[in-house]
């Protein structure tokens, strides 16, 4: 019997479309995931998202990236990095911004 990996959080981004708000705006969640590769955290996040999206009347999307976030033995909590993505693109910072700023968002702020 073979050793397995051991396995390693993985920080997961999927993307959804709202079907029943007026303007069906996009969603995209990062969820962690104890994996022991990237493609098992990927096939974790792709089950797990088609529940949340059934439960919730969303589209899933057709985009799905992964993040290693630690090894077995290291913590992850408060201040861990659960995703990054780096964007190789040529624009100033303004243009850059503007980009990736969708605009206004859906929040509810509960106190």
């Amino acid at each position: 019997m073979t050793k397995q990996e051991p396995k390693a959080w993985y920080g997961v981004r999927t993307f959804y479309r709202w079907l029943t708000w007026e303007d069906r705006p996009y969603e995209e969640r990062v969820v962690l995931f104890r994996a022991r590769s990237l493609d098992d955290a990927i096939a974790l996040a792709e089950r797990e998202s088609a529940a949340y999206a059934r439960e919730s009347d969303f589209e899933v999307l057709d985009m799905v990236q992964a993040y290693r976030i630690s090894d077995d033995d290291e913590q992850v909590g408060a201040g861990t990095e659960v995703f990054s993505q780096l964007h190789a693109v040529d624009l100033r910072e303004d243009e850059f911004l503007d980009r990736y700023d969708s605009g206004p968002a859906h929040t509810k702020i509960v106190e």
